[in-house]
């Protein structure tokens, strides 16, 4: 079969990008034709695999990622595919993997941490509203055979917003690559690293990995670490750092914070650490957490995060109600150190992600009549 995918830009470093490109690993091992569609793609390109361009004038993410929408559609139809799945804000798609979560939830988890007039801002600046509407002419249209959410908390949020049924809606986890991260959590190659970030051999050490500070929450990981005494906290992620600076420095915690800036090794870095604190306000499903617990480091995370649904409470780390309470957050990171190493992760594997959104591309194209090979 001639089969599609469509993301904004492929940058190897992201987490959709890393599930766009085992998909298309995945379906040009099962003998597919395979074309993505996206505006610029950085990194490895598996051999085989058809990518093209489509073109985006408008200055602004959101005038961007509209045009891009109709440009994506439009091109990948002019390529007369059996069918294809978007990884992002694309109406019209037949299949769509909701990646990056729902918009309208994000407002929505965000809206108690914000003042009355950040909360009005969302009503009226355009940018929110031209991603609110976009979103919604995307799962809203008749084209749309499938969504695939990344996970359960996803998939309420799709049918809460978007009146989605049950049967319109495909639960399937990120997969995990374990095998980088089993390598990585080898003793000698722990001691390496941290020989390397000048970490002590037994000095507890907290990870804070992921880029987009403010939603993932490092303000309230900054506050919990003035209550884990002796700890240190790195934080590996691409975002603006000065009020995070300034506010470990009010902390008292500064001499104890680390900023890595983006990372090329997370599976060392989340086998060092003893604990992966991510308290944020709203993740579709954190790779990085899953990651973190095939290494077999516990994780502390909140239940707005999709990947908490394969954390075992009290076991391989805690999910928690409000990330803006400090003393339960530090007190479950404190808690959680002392998983490290001792349970055995229940992960969804690759195989699994890969295999089953093949096999709704190949019922949506089969049903759309495609006589592909």
């Amino acid at each position: 079969m001639r089969l599609g995918l469509i993301r904004f830009k492929y940058d190897q470093a992201g987490g959709a990008e890393k599930s766009l490109l085992l998909l298309a690993k995945g379906l040009l091992d099962r003998g597919h034709e395979v074309h993505v569609m996206t505006t610029s793609w950085t990194g490895h390109r598996p051999p085989g695999l058809n990518v093209h361009y489509a073109f985006v004038d408008k200055s602004t993410p959101s005038s961007q990622a509209v045009d891009f929408g109709v440009a994506a559609r439009v091109q990948m139809e002019l390529l007369g595919l059996d069918t294809f799945l978007s990884l992002d804000r694309v109406p019209g798609s037949p299949l769509l993997r909701a990646g990056d979560g729902c918009h309208a939830a994000w407002l929505e988890h965000r809206s108690p941490y914000e003042s009355a007039l950040k909360r009005f801002s969302f009503k009226v600046l355009p940018r929110h509203r031209a991603i609110l509407d976009l979103e919604r002419r995307t799962f809203t249209a008749p084209e749309l055979k499938v969504a695939i959410a990344n996970s359960r908390l996803v998939a309420e949020e799709l049918k809460k917003h978007f009146g989605l049924s049950d049967d319109r809606v495909a639960v399937i986890y990120n997969g995990v690559e374990k095998t980088p991260y089993i390598l990585a959590s080898q003793p000698g190659k722990i001691s390496d690293k941290r020989a390397e970030l000048g970490l002590g051999e037994k000095e507890k050490t907290i990870l804070f990995l992921g880029s987009g500070f403010e939603r993932k929450g490092l303000s309230f990981a900054i506050r919990a670490l003035a209550k884990v005494p002796q700890a240190r906290l790195l934080v590996a992620g691409r975002d603006r750092i000065s009020r995070y600076k300034a506010l470990a420095a009010r902390q008292g915690v500064q001499e104890r914070v680390e900023f890595l800036g983006g990372r090329a090794d997370a599976p060392e870095l989340l086998a060092l650490a003893d604990v992966m604190c991510l308290p944020t306000l709203y993740d579709p499903c954190a790779n990085a957490c899953l990651e973190a617990l095939a290494c077999g480091t516990p994780v502390v995370t909140t239940g707005k995060n999709g990947a908490s649904e394969l954390v075992v409470d009290g076991k391989s780390g805690f999910v928690l109600k409000n990330p803006a309470d400090i003393e339960d957050l530090g007190l479950a990171v404190s808690r959680a150190m002392e998983f490290k190493g001792r349970f055995e992760p229940d992960l969804p594997s690759l195989e699994d992600m890969v295999g089953r959104t093949a096999e709704l591309m190949e019922k949506a194209a089969s049903m759309a009549g495609g006589q592909g090979s």
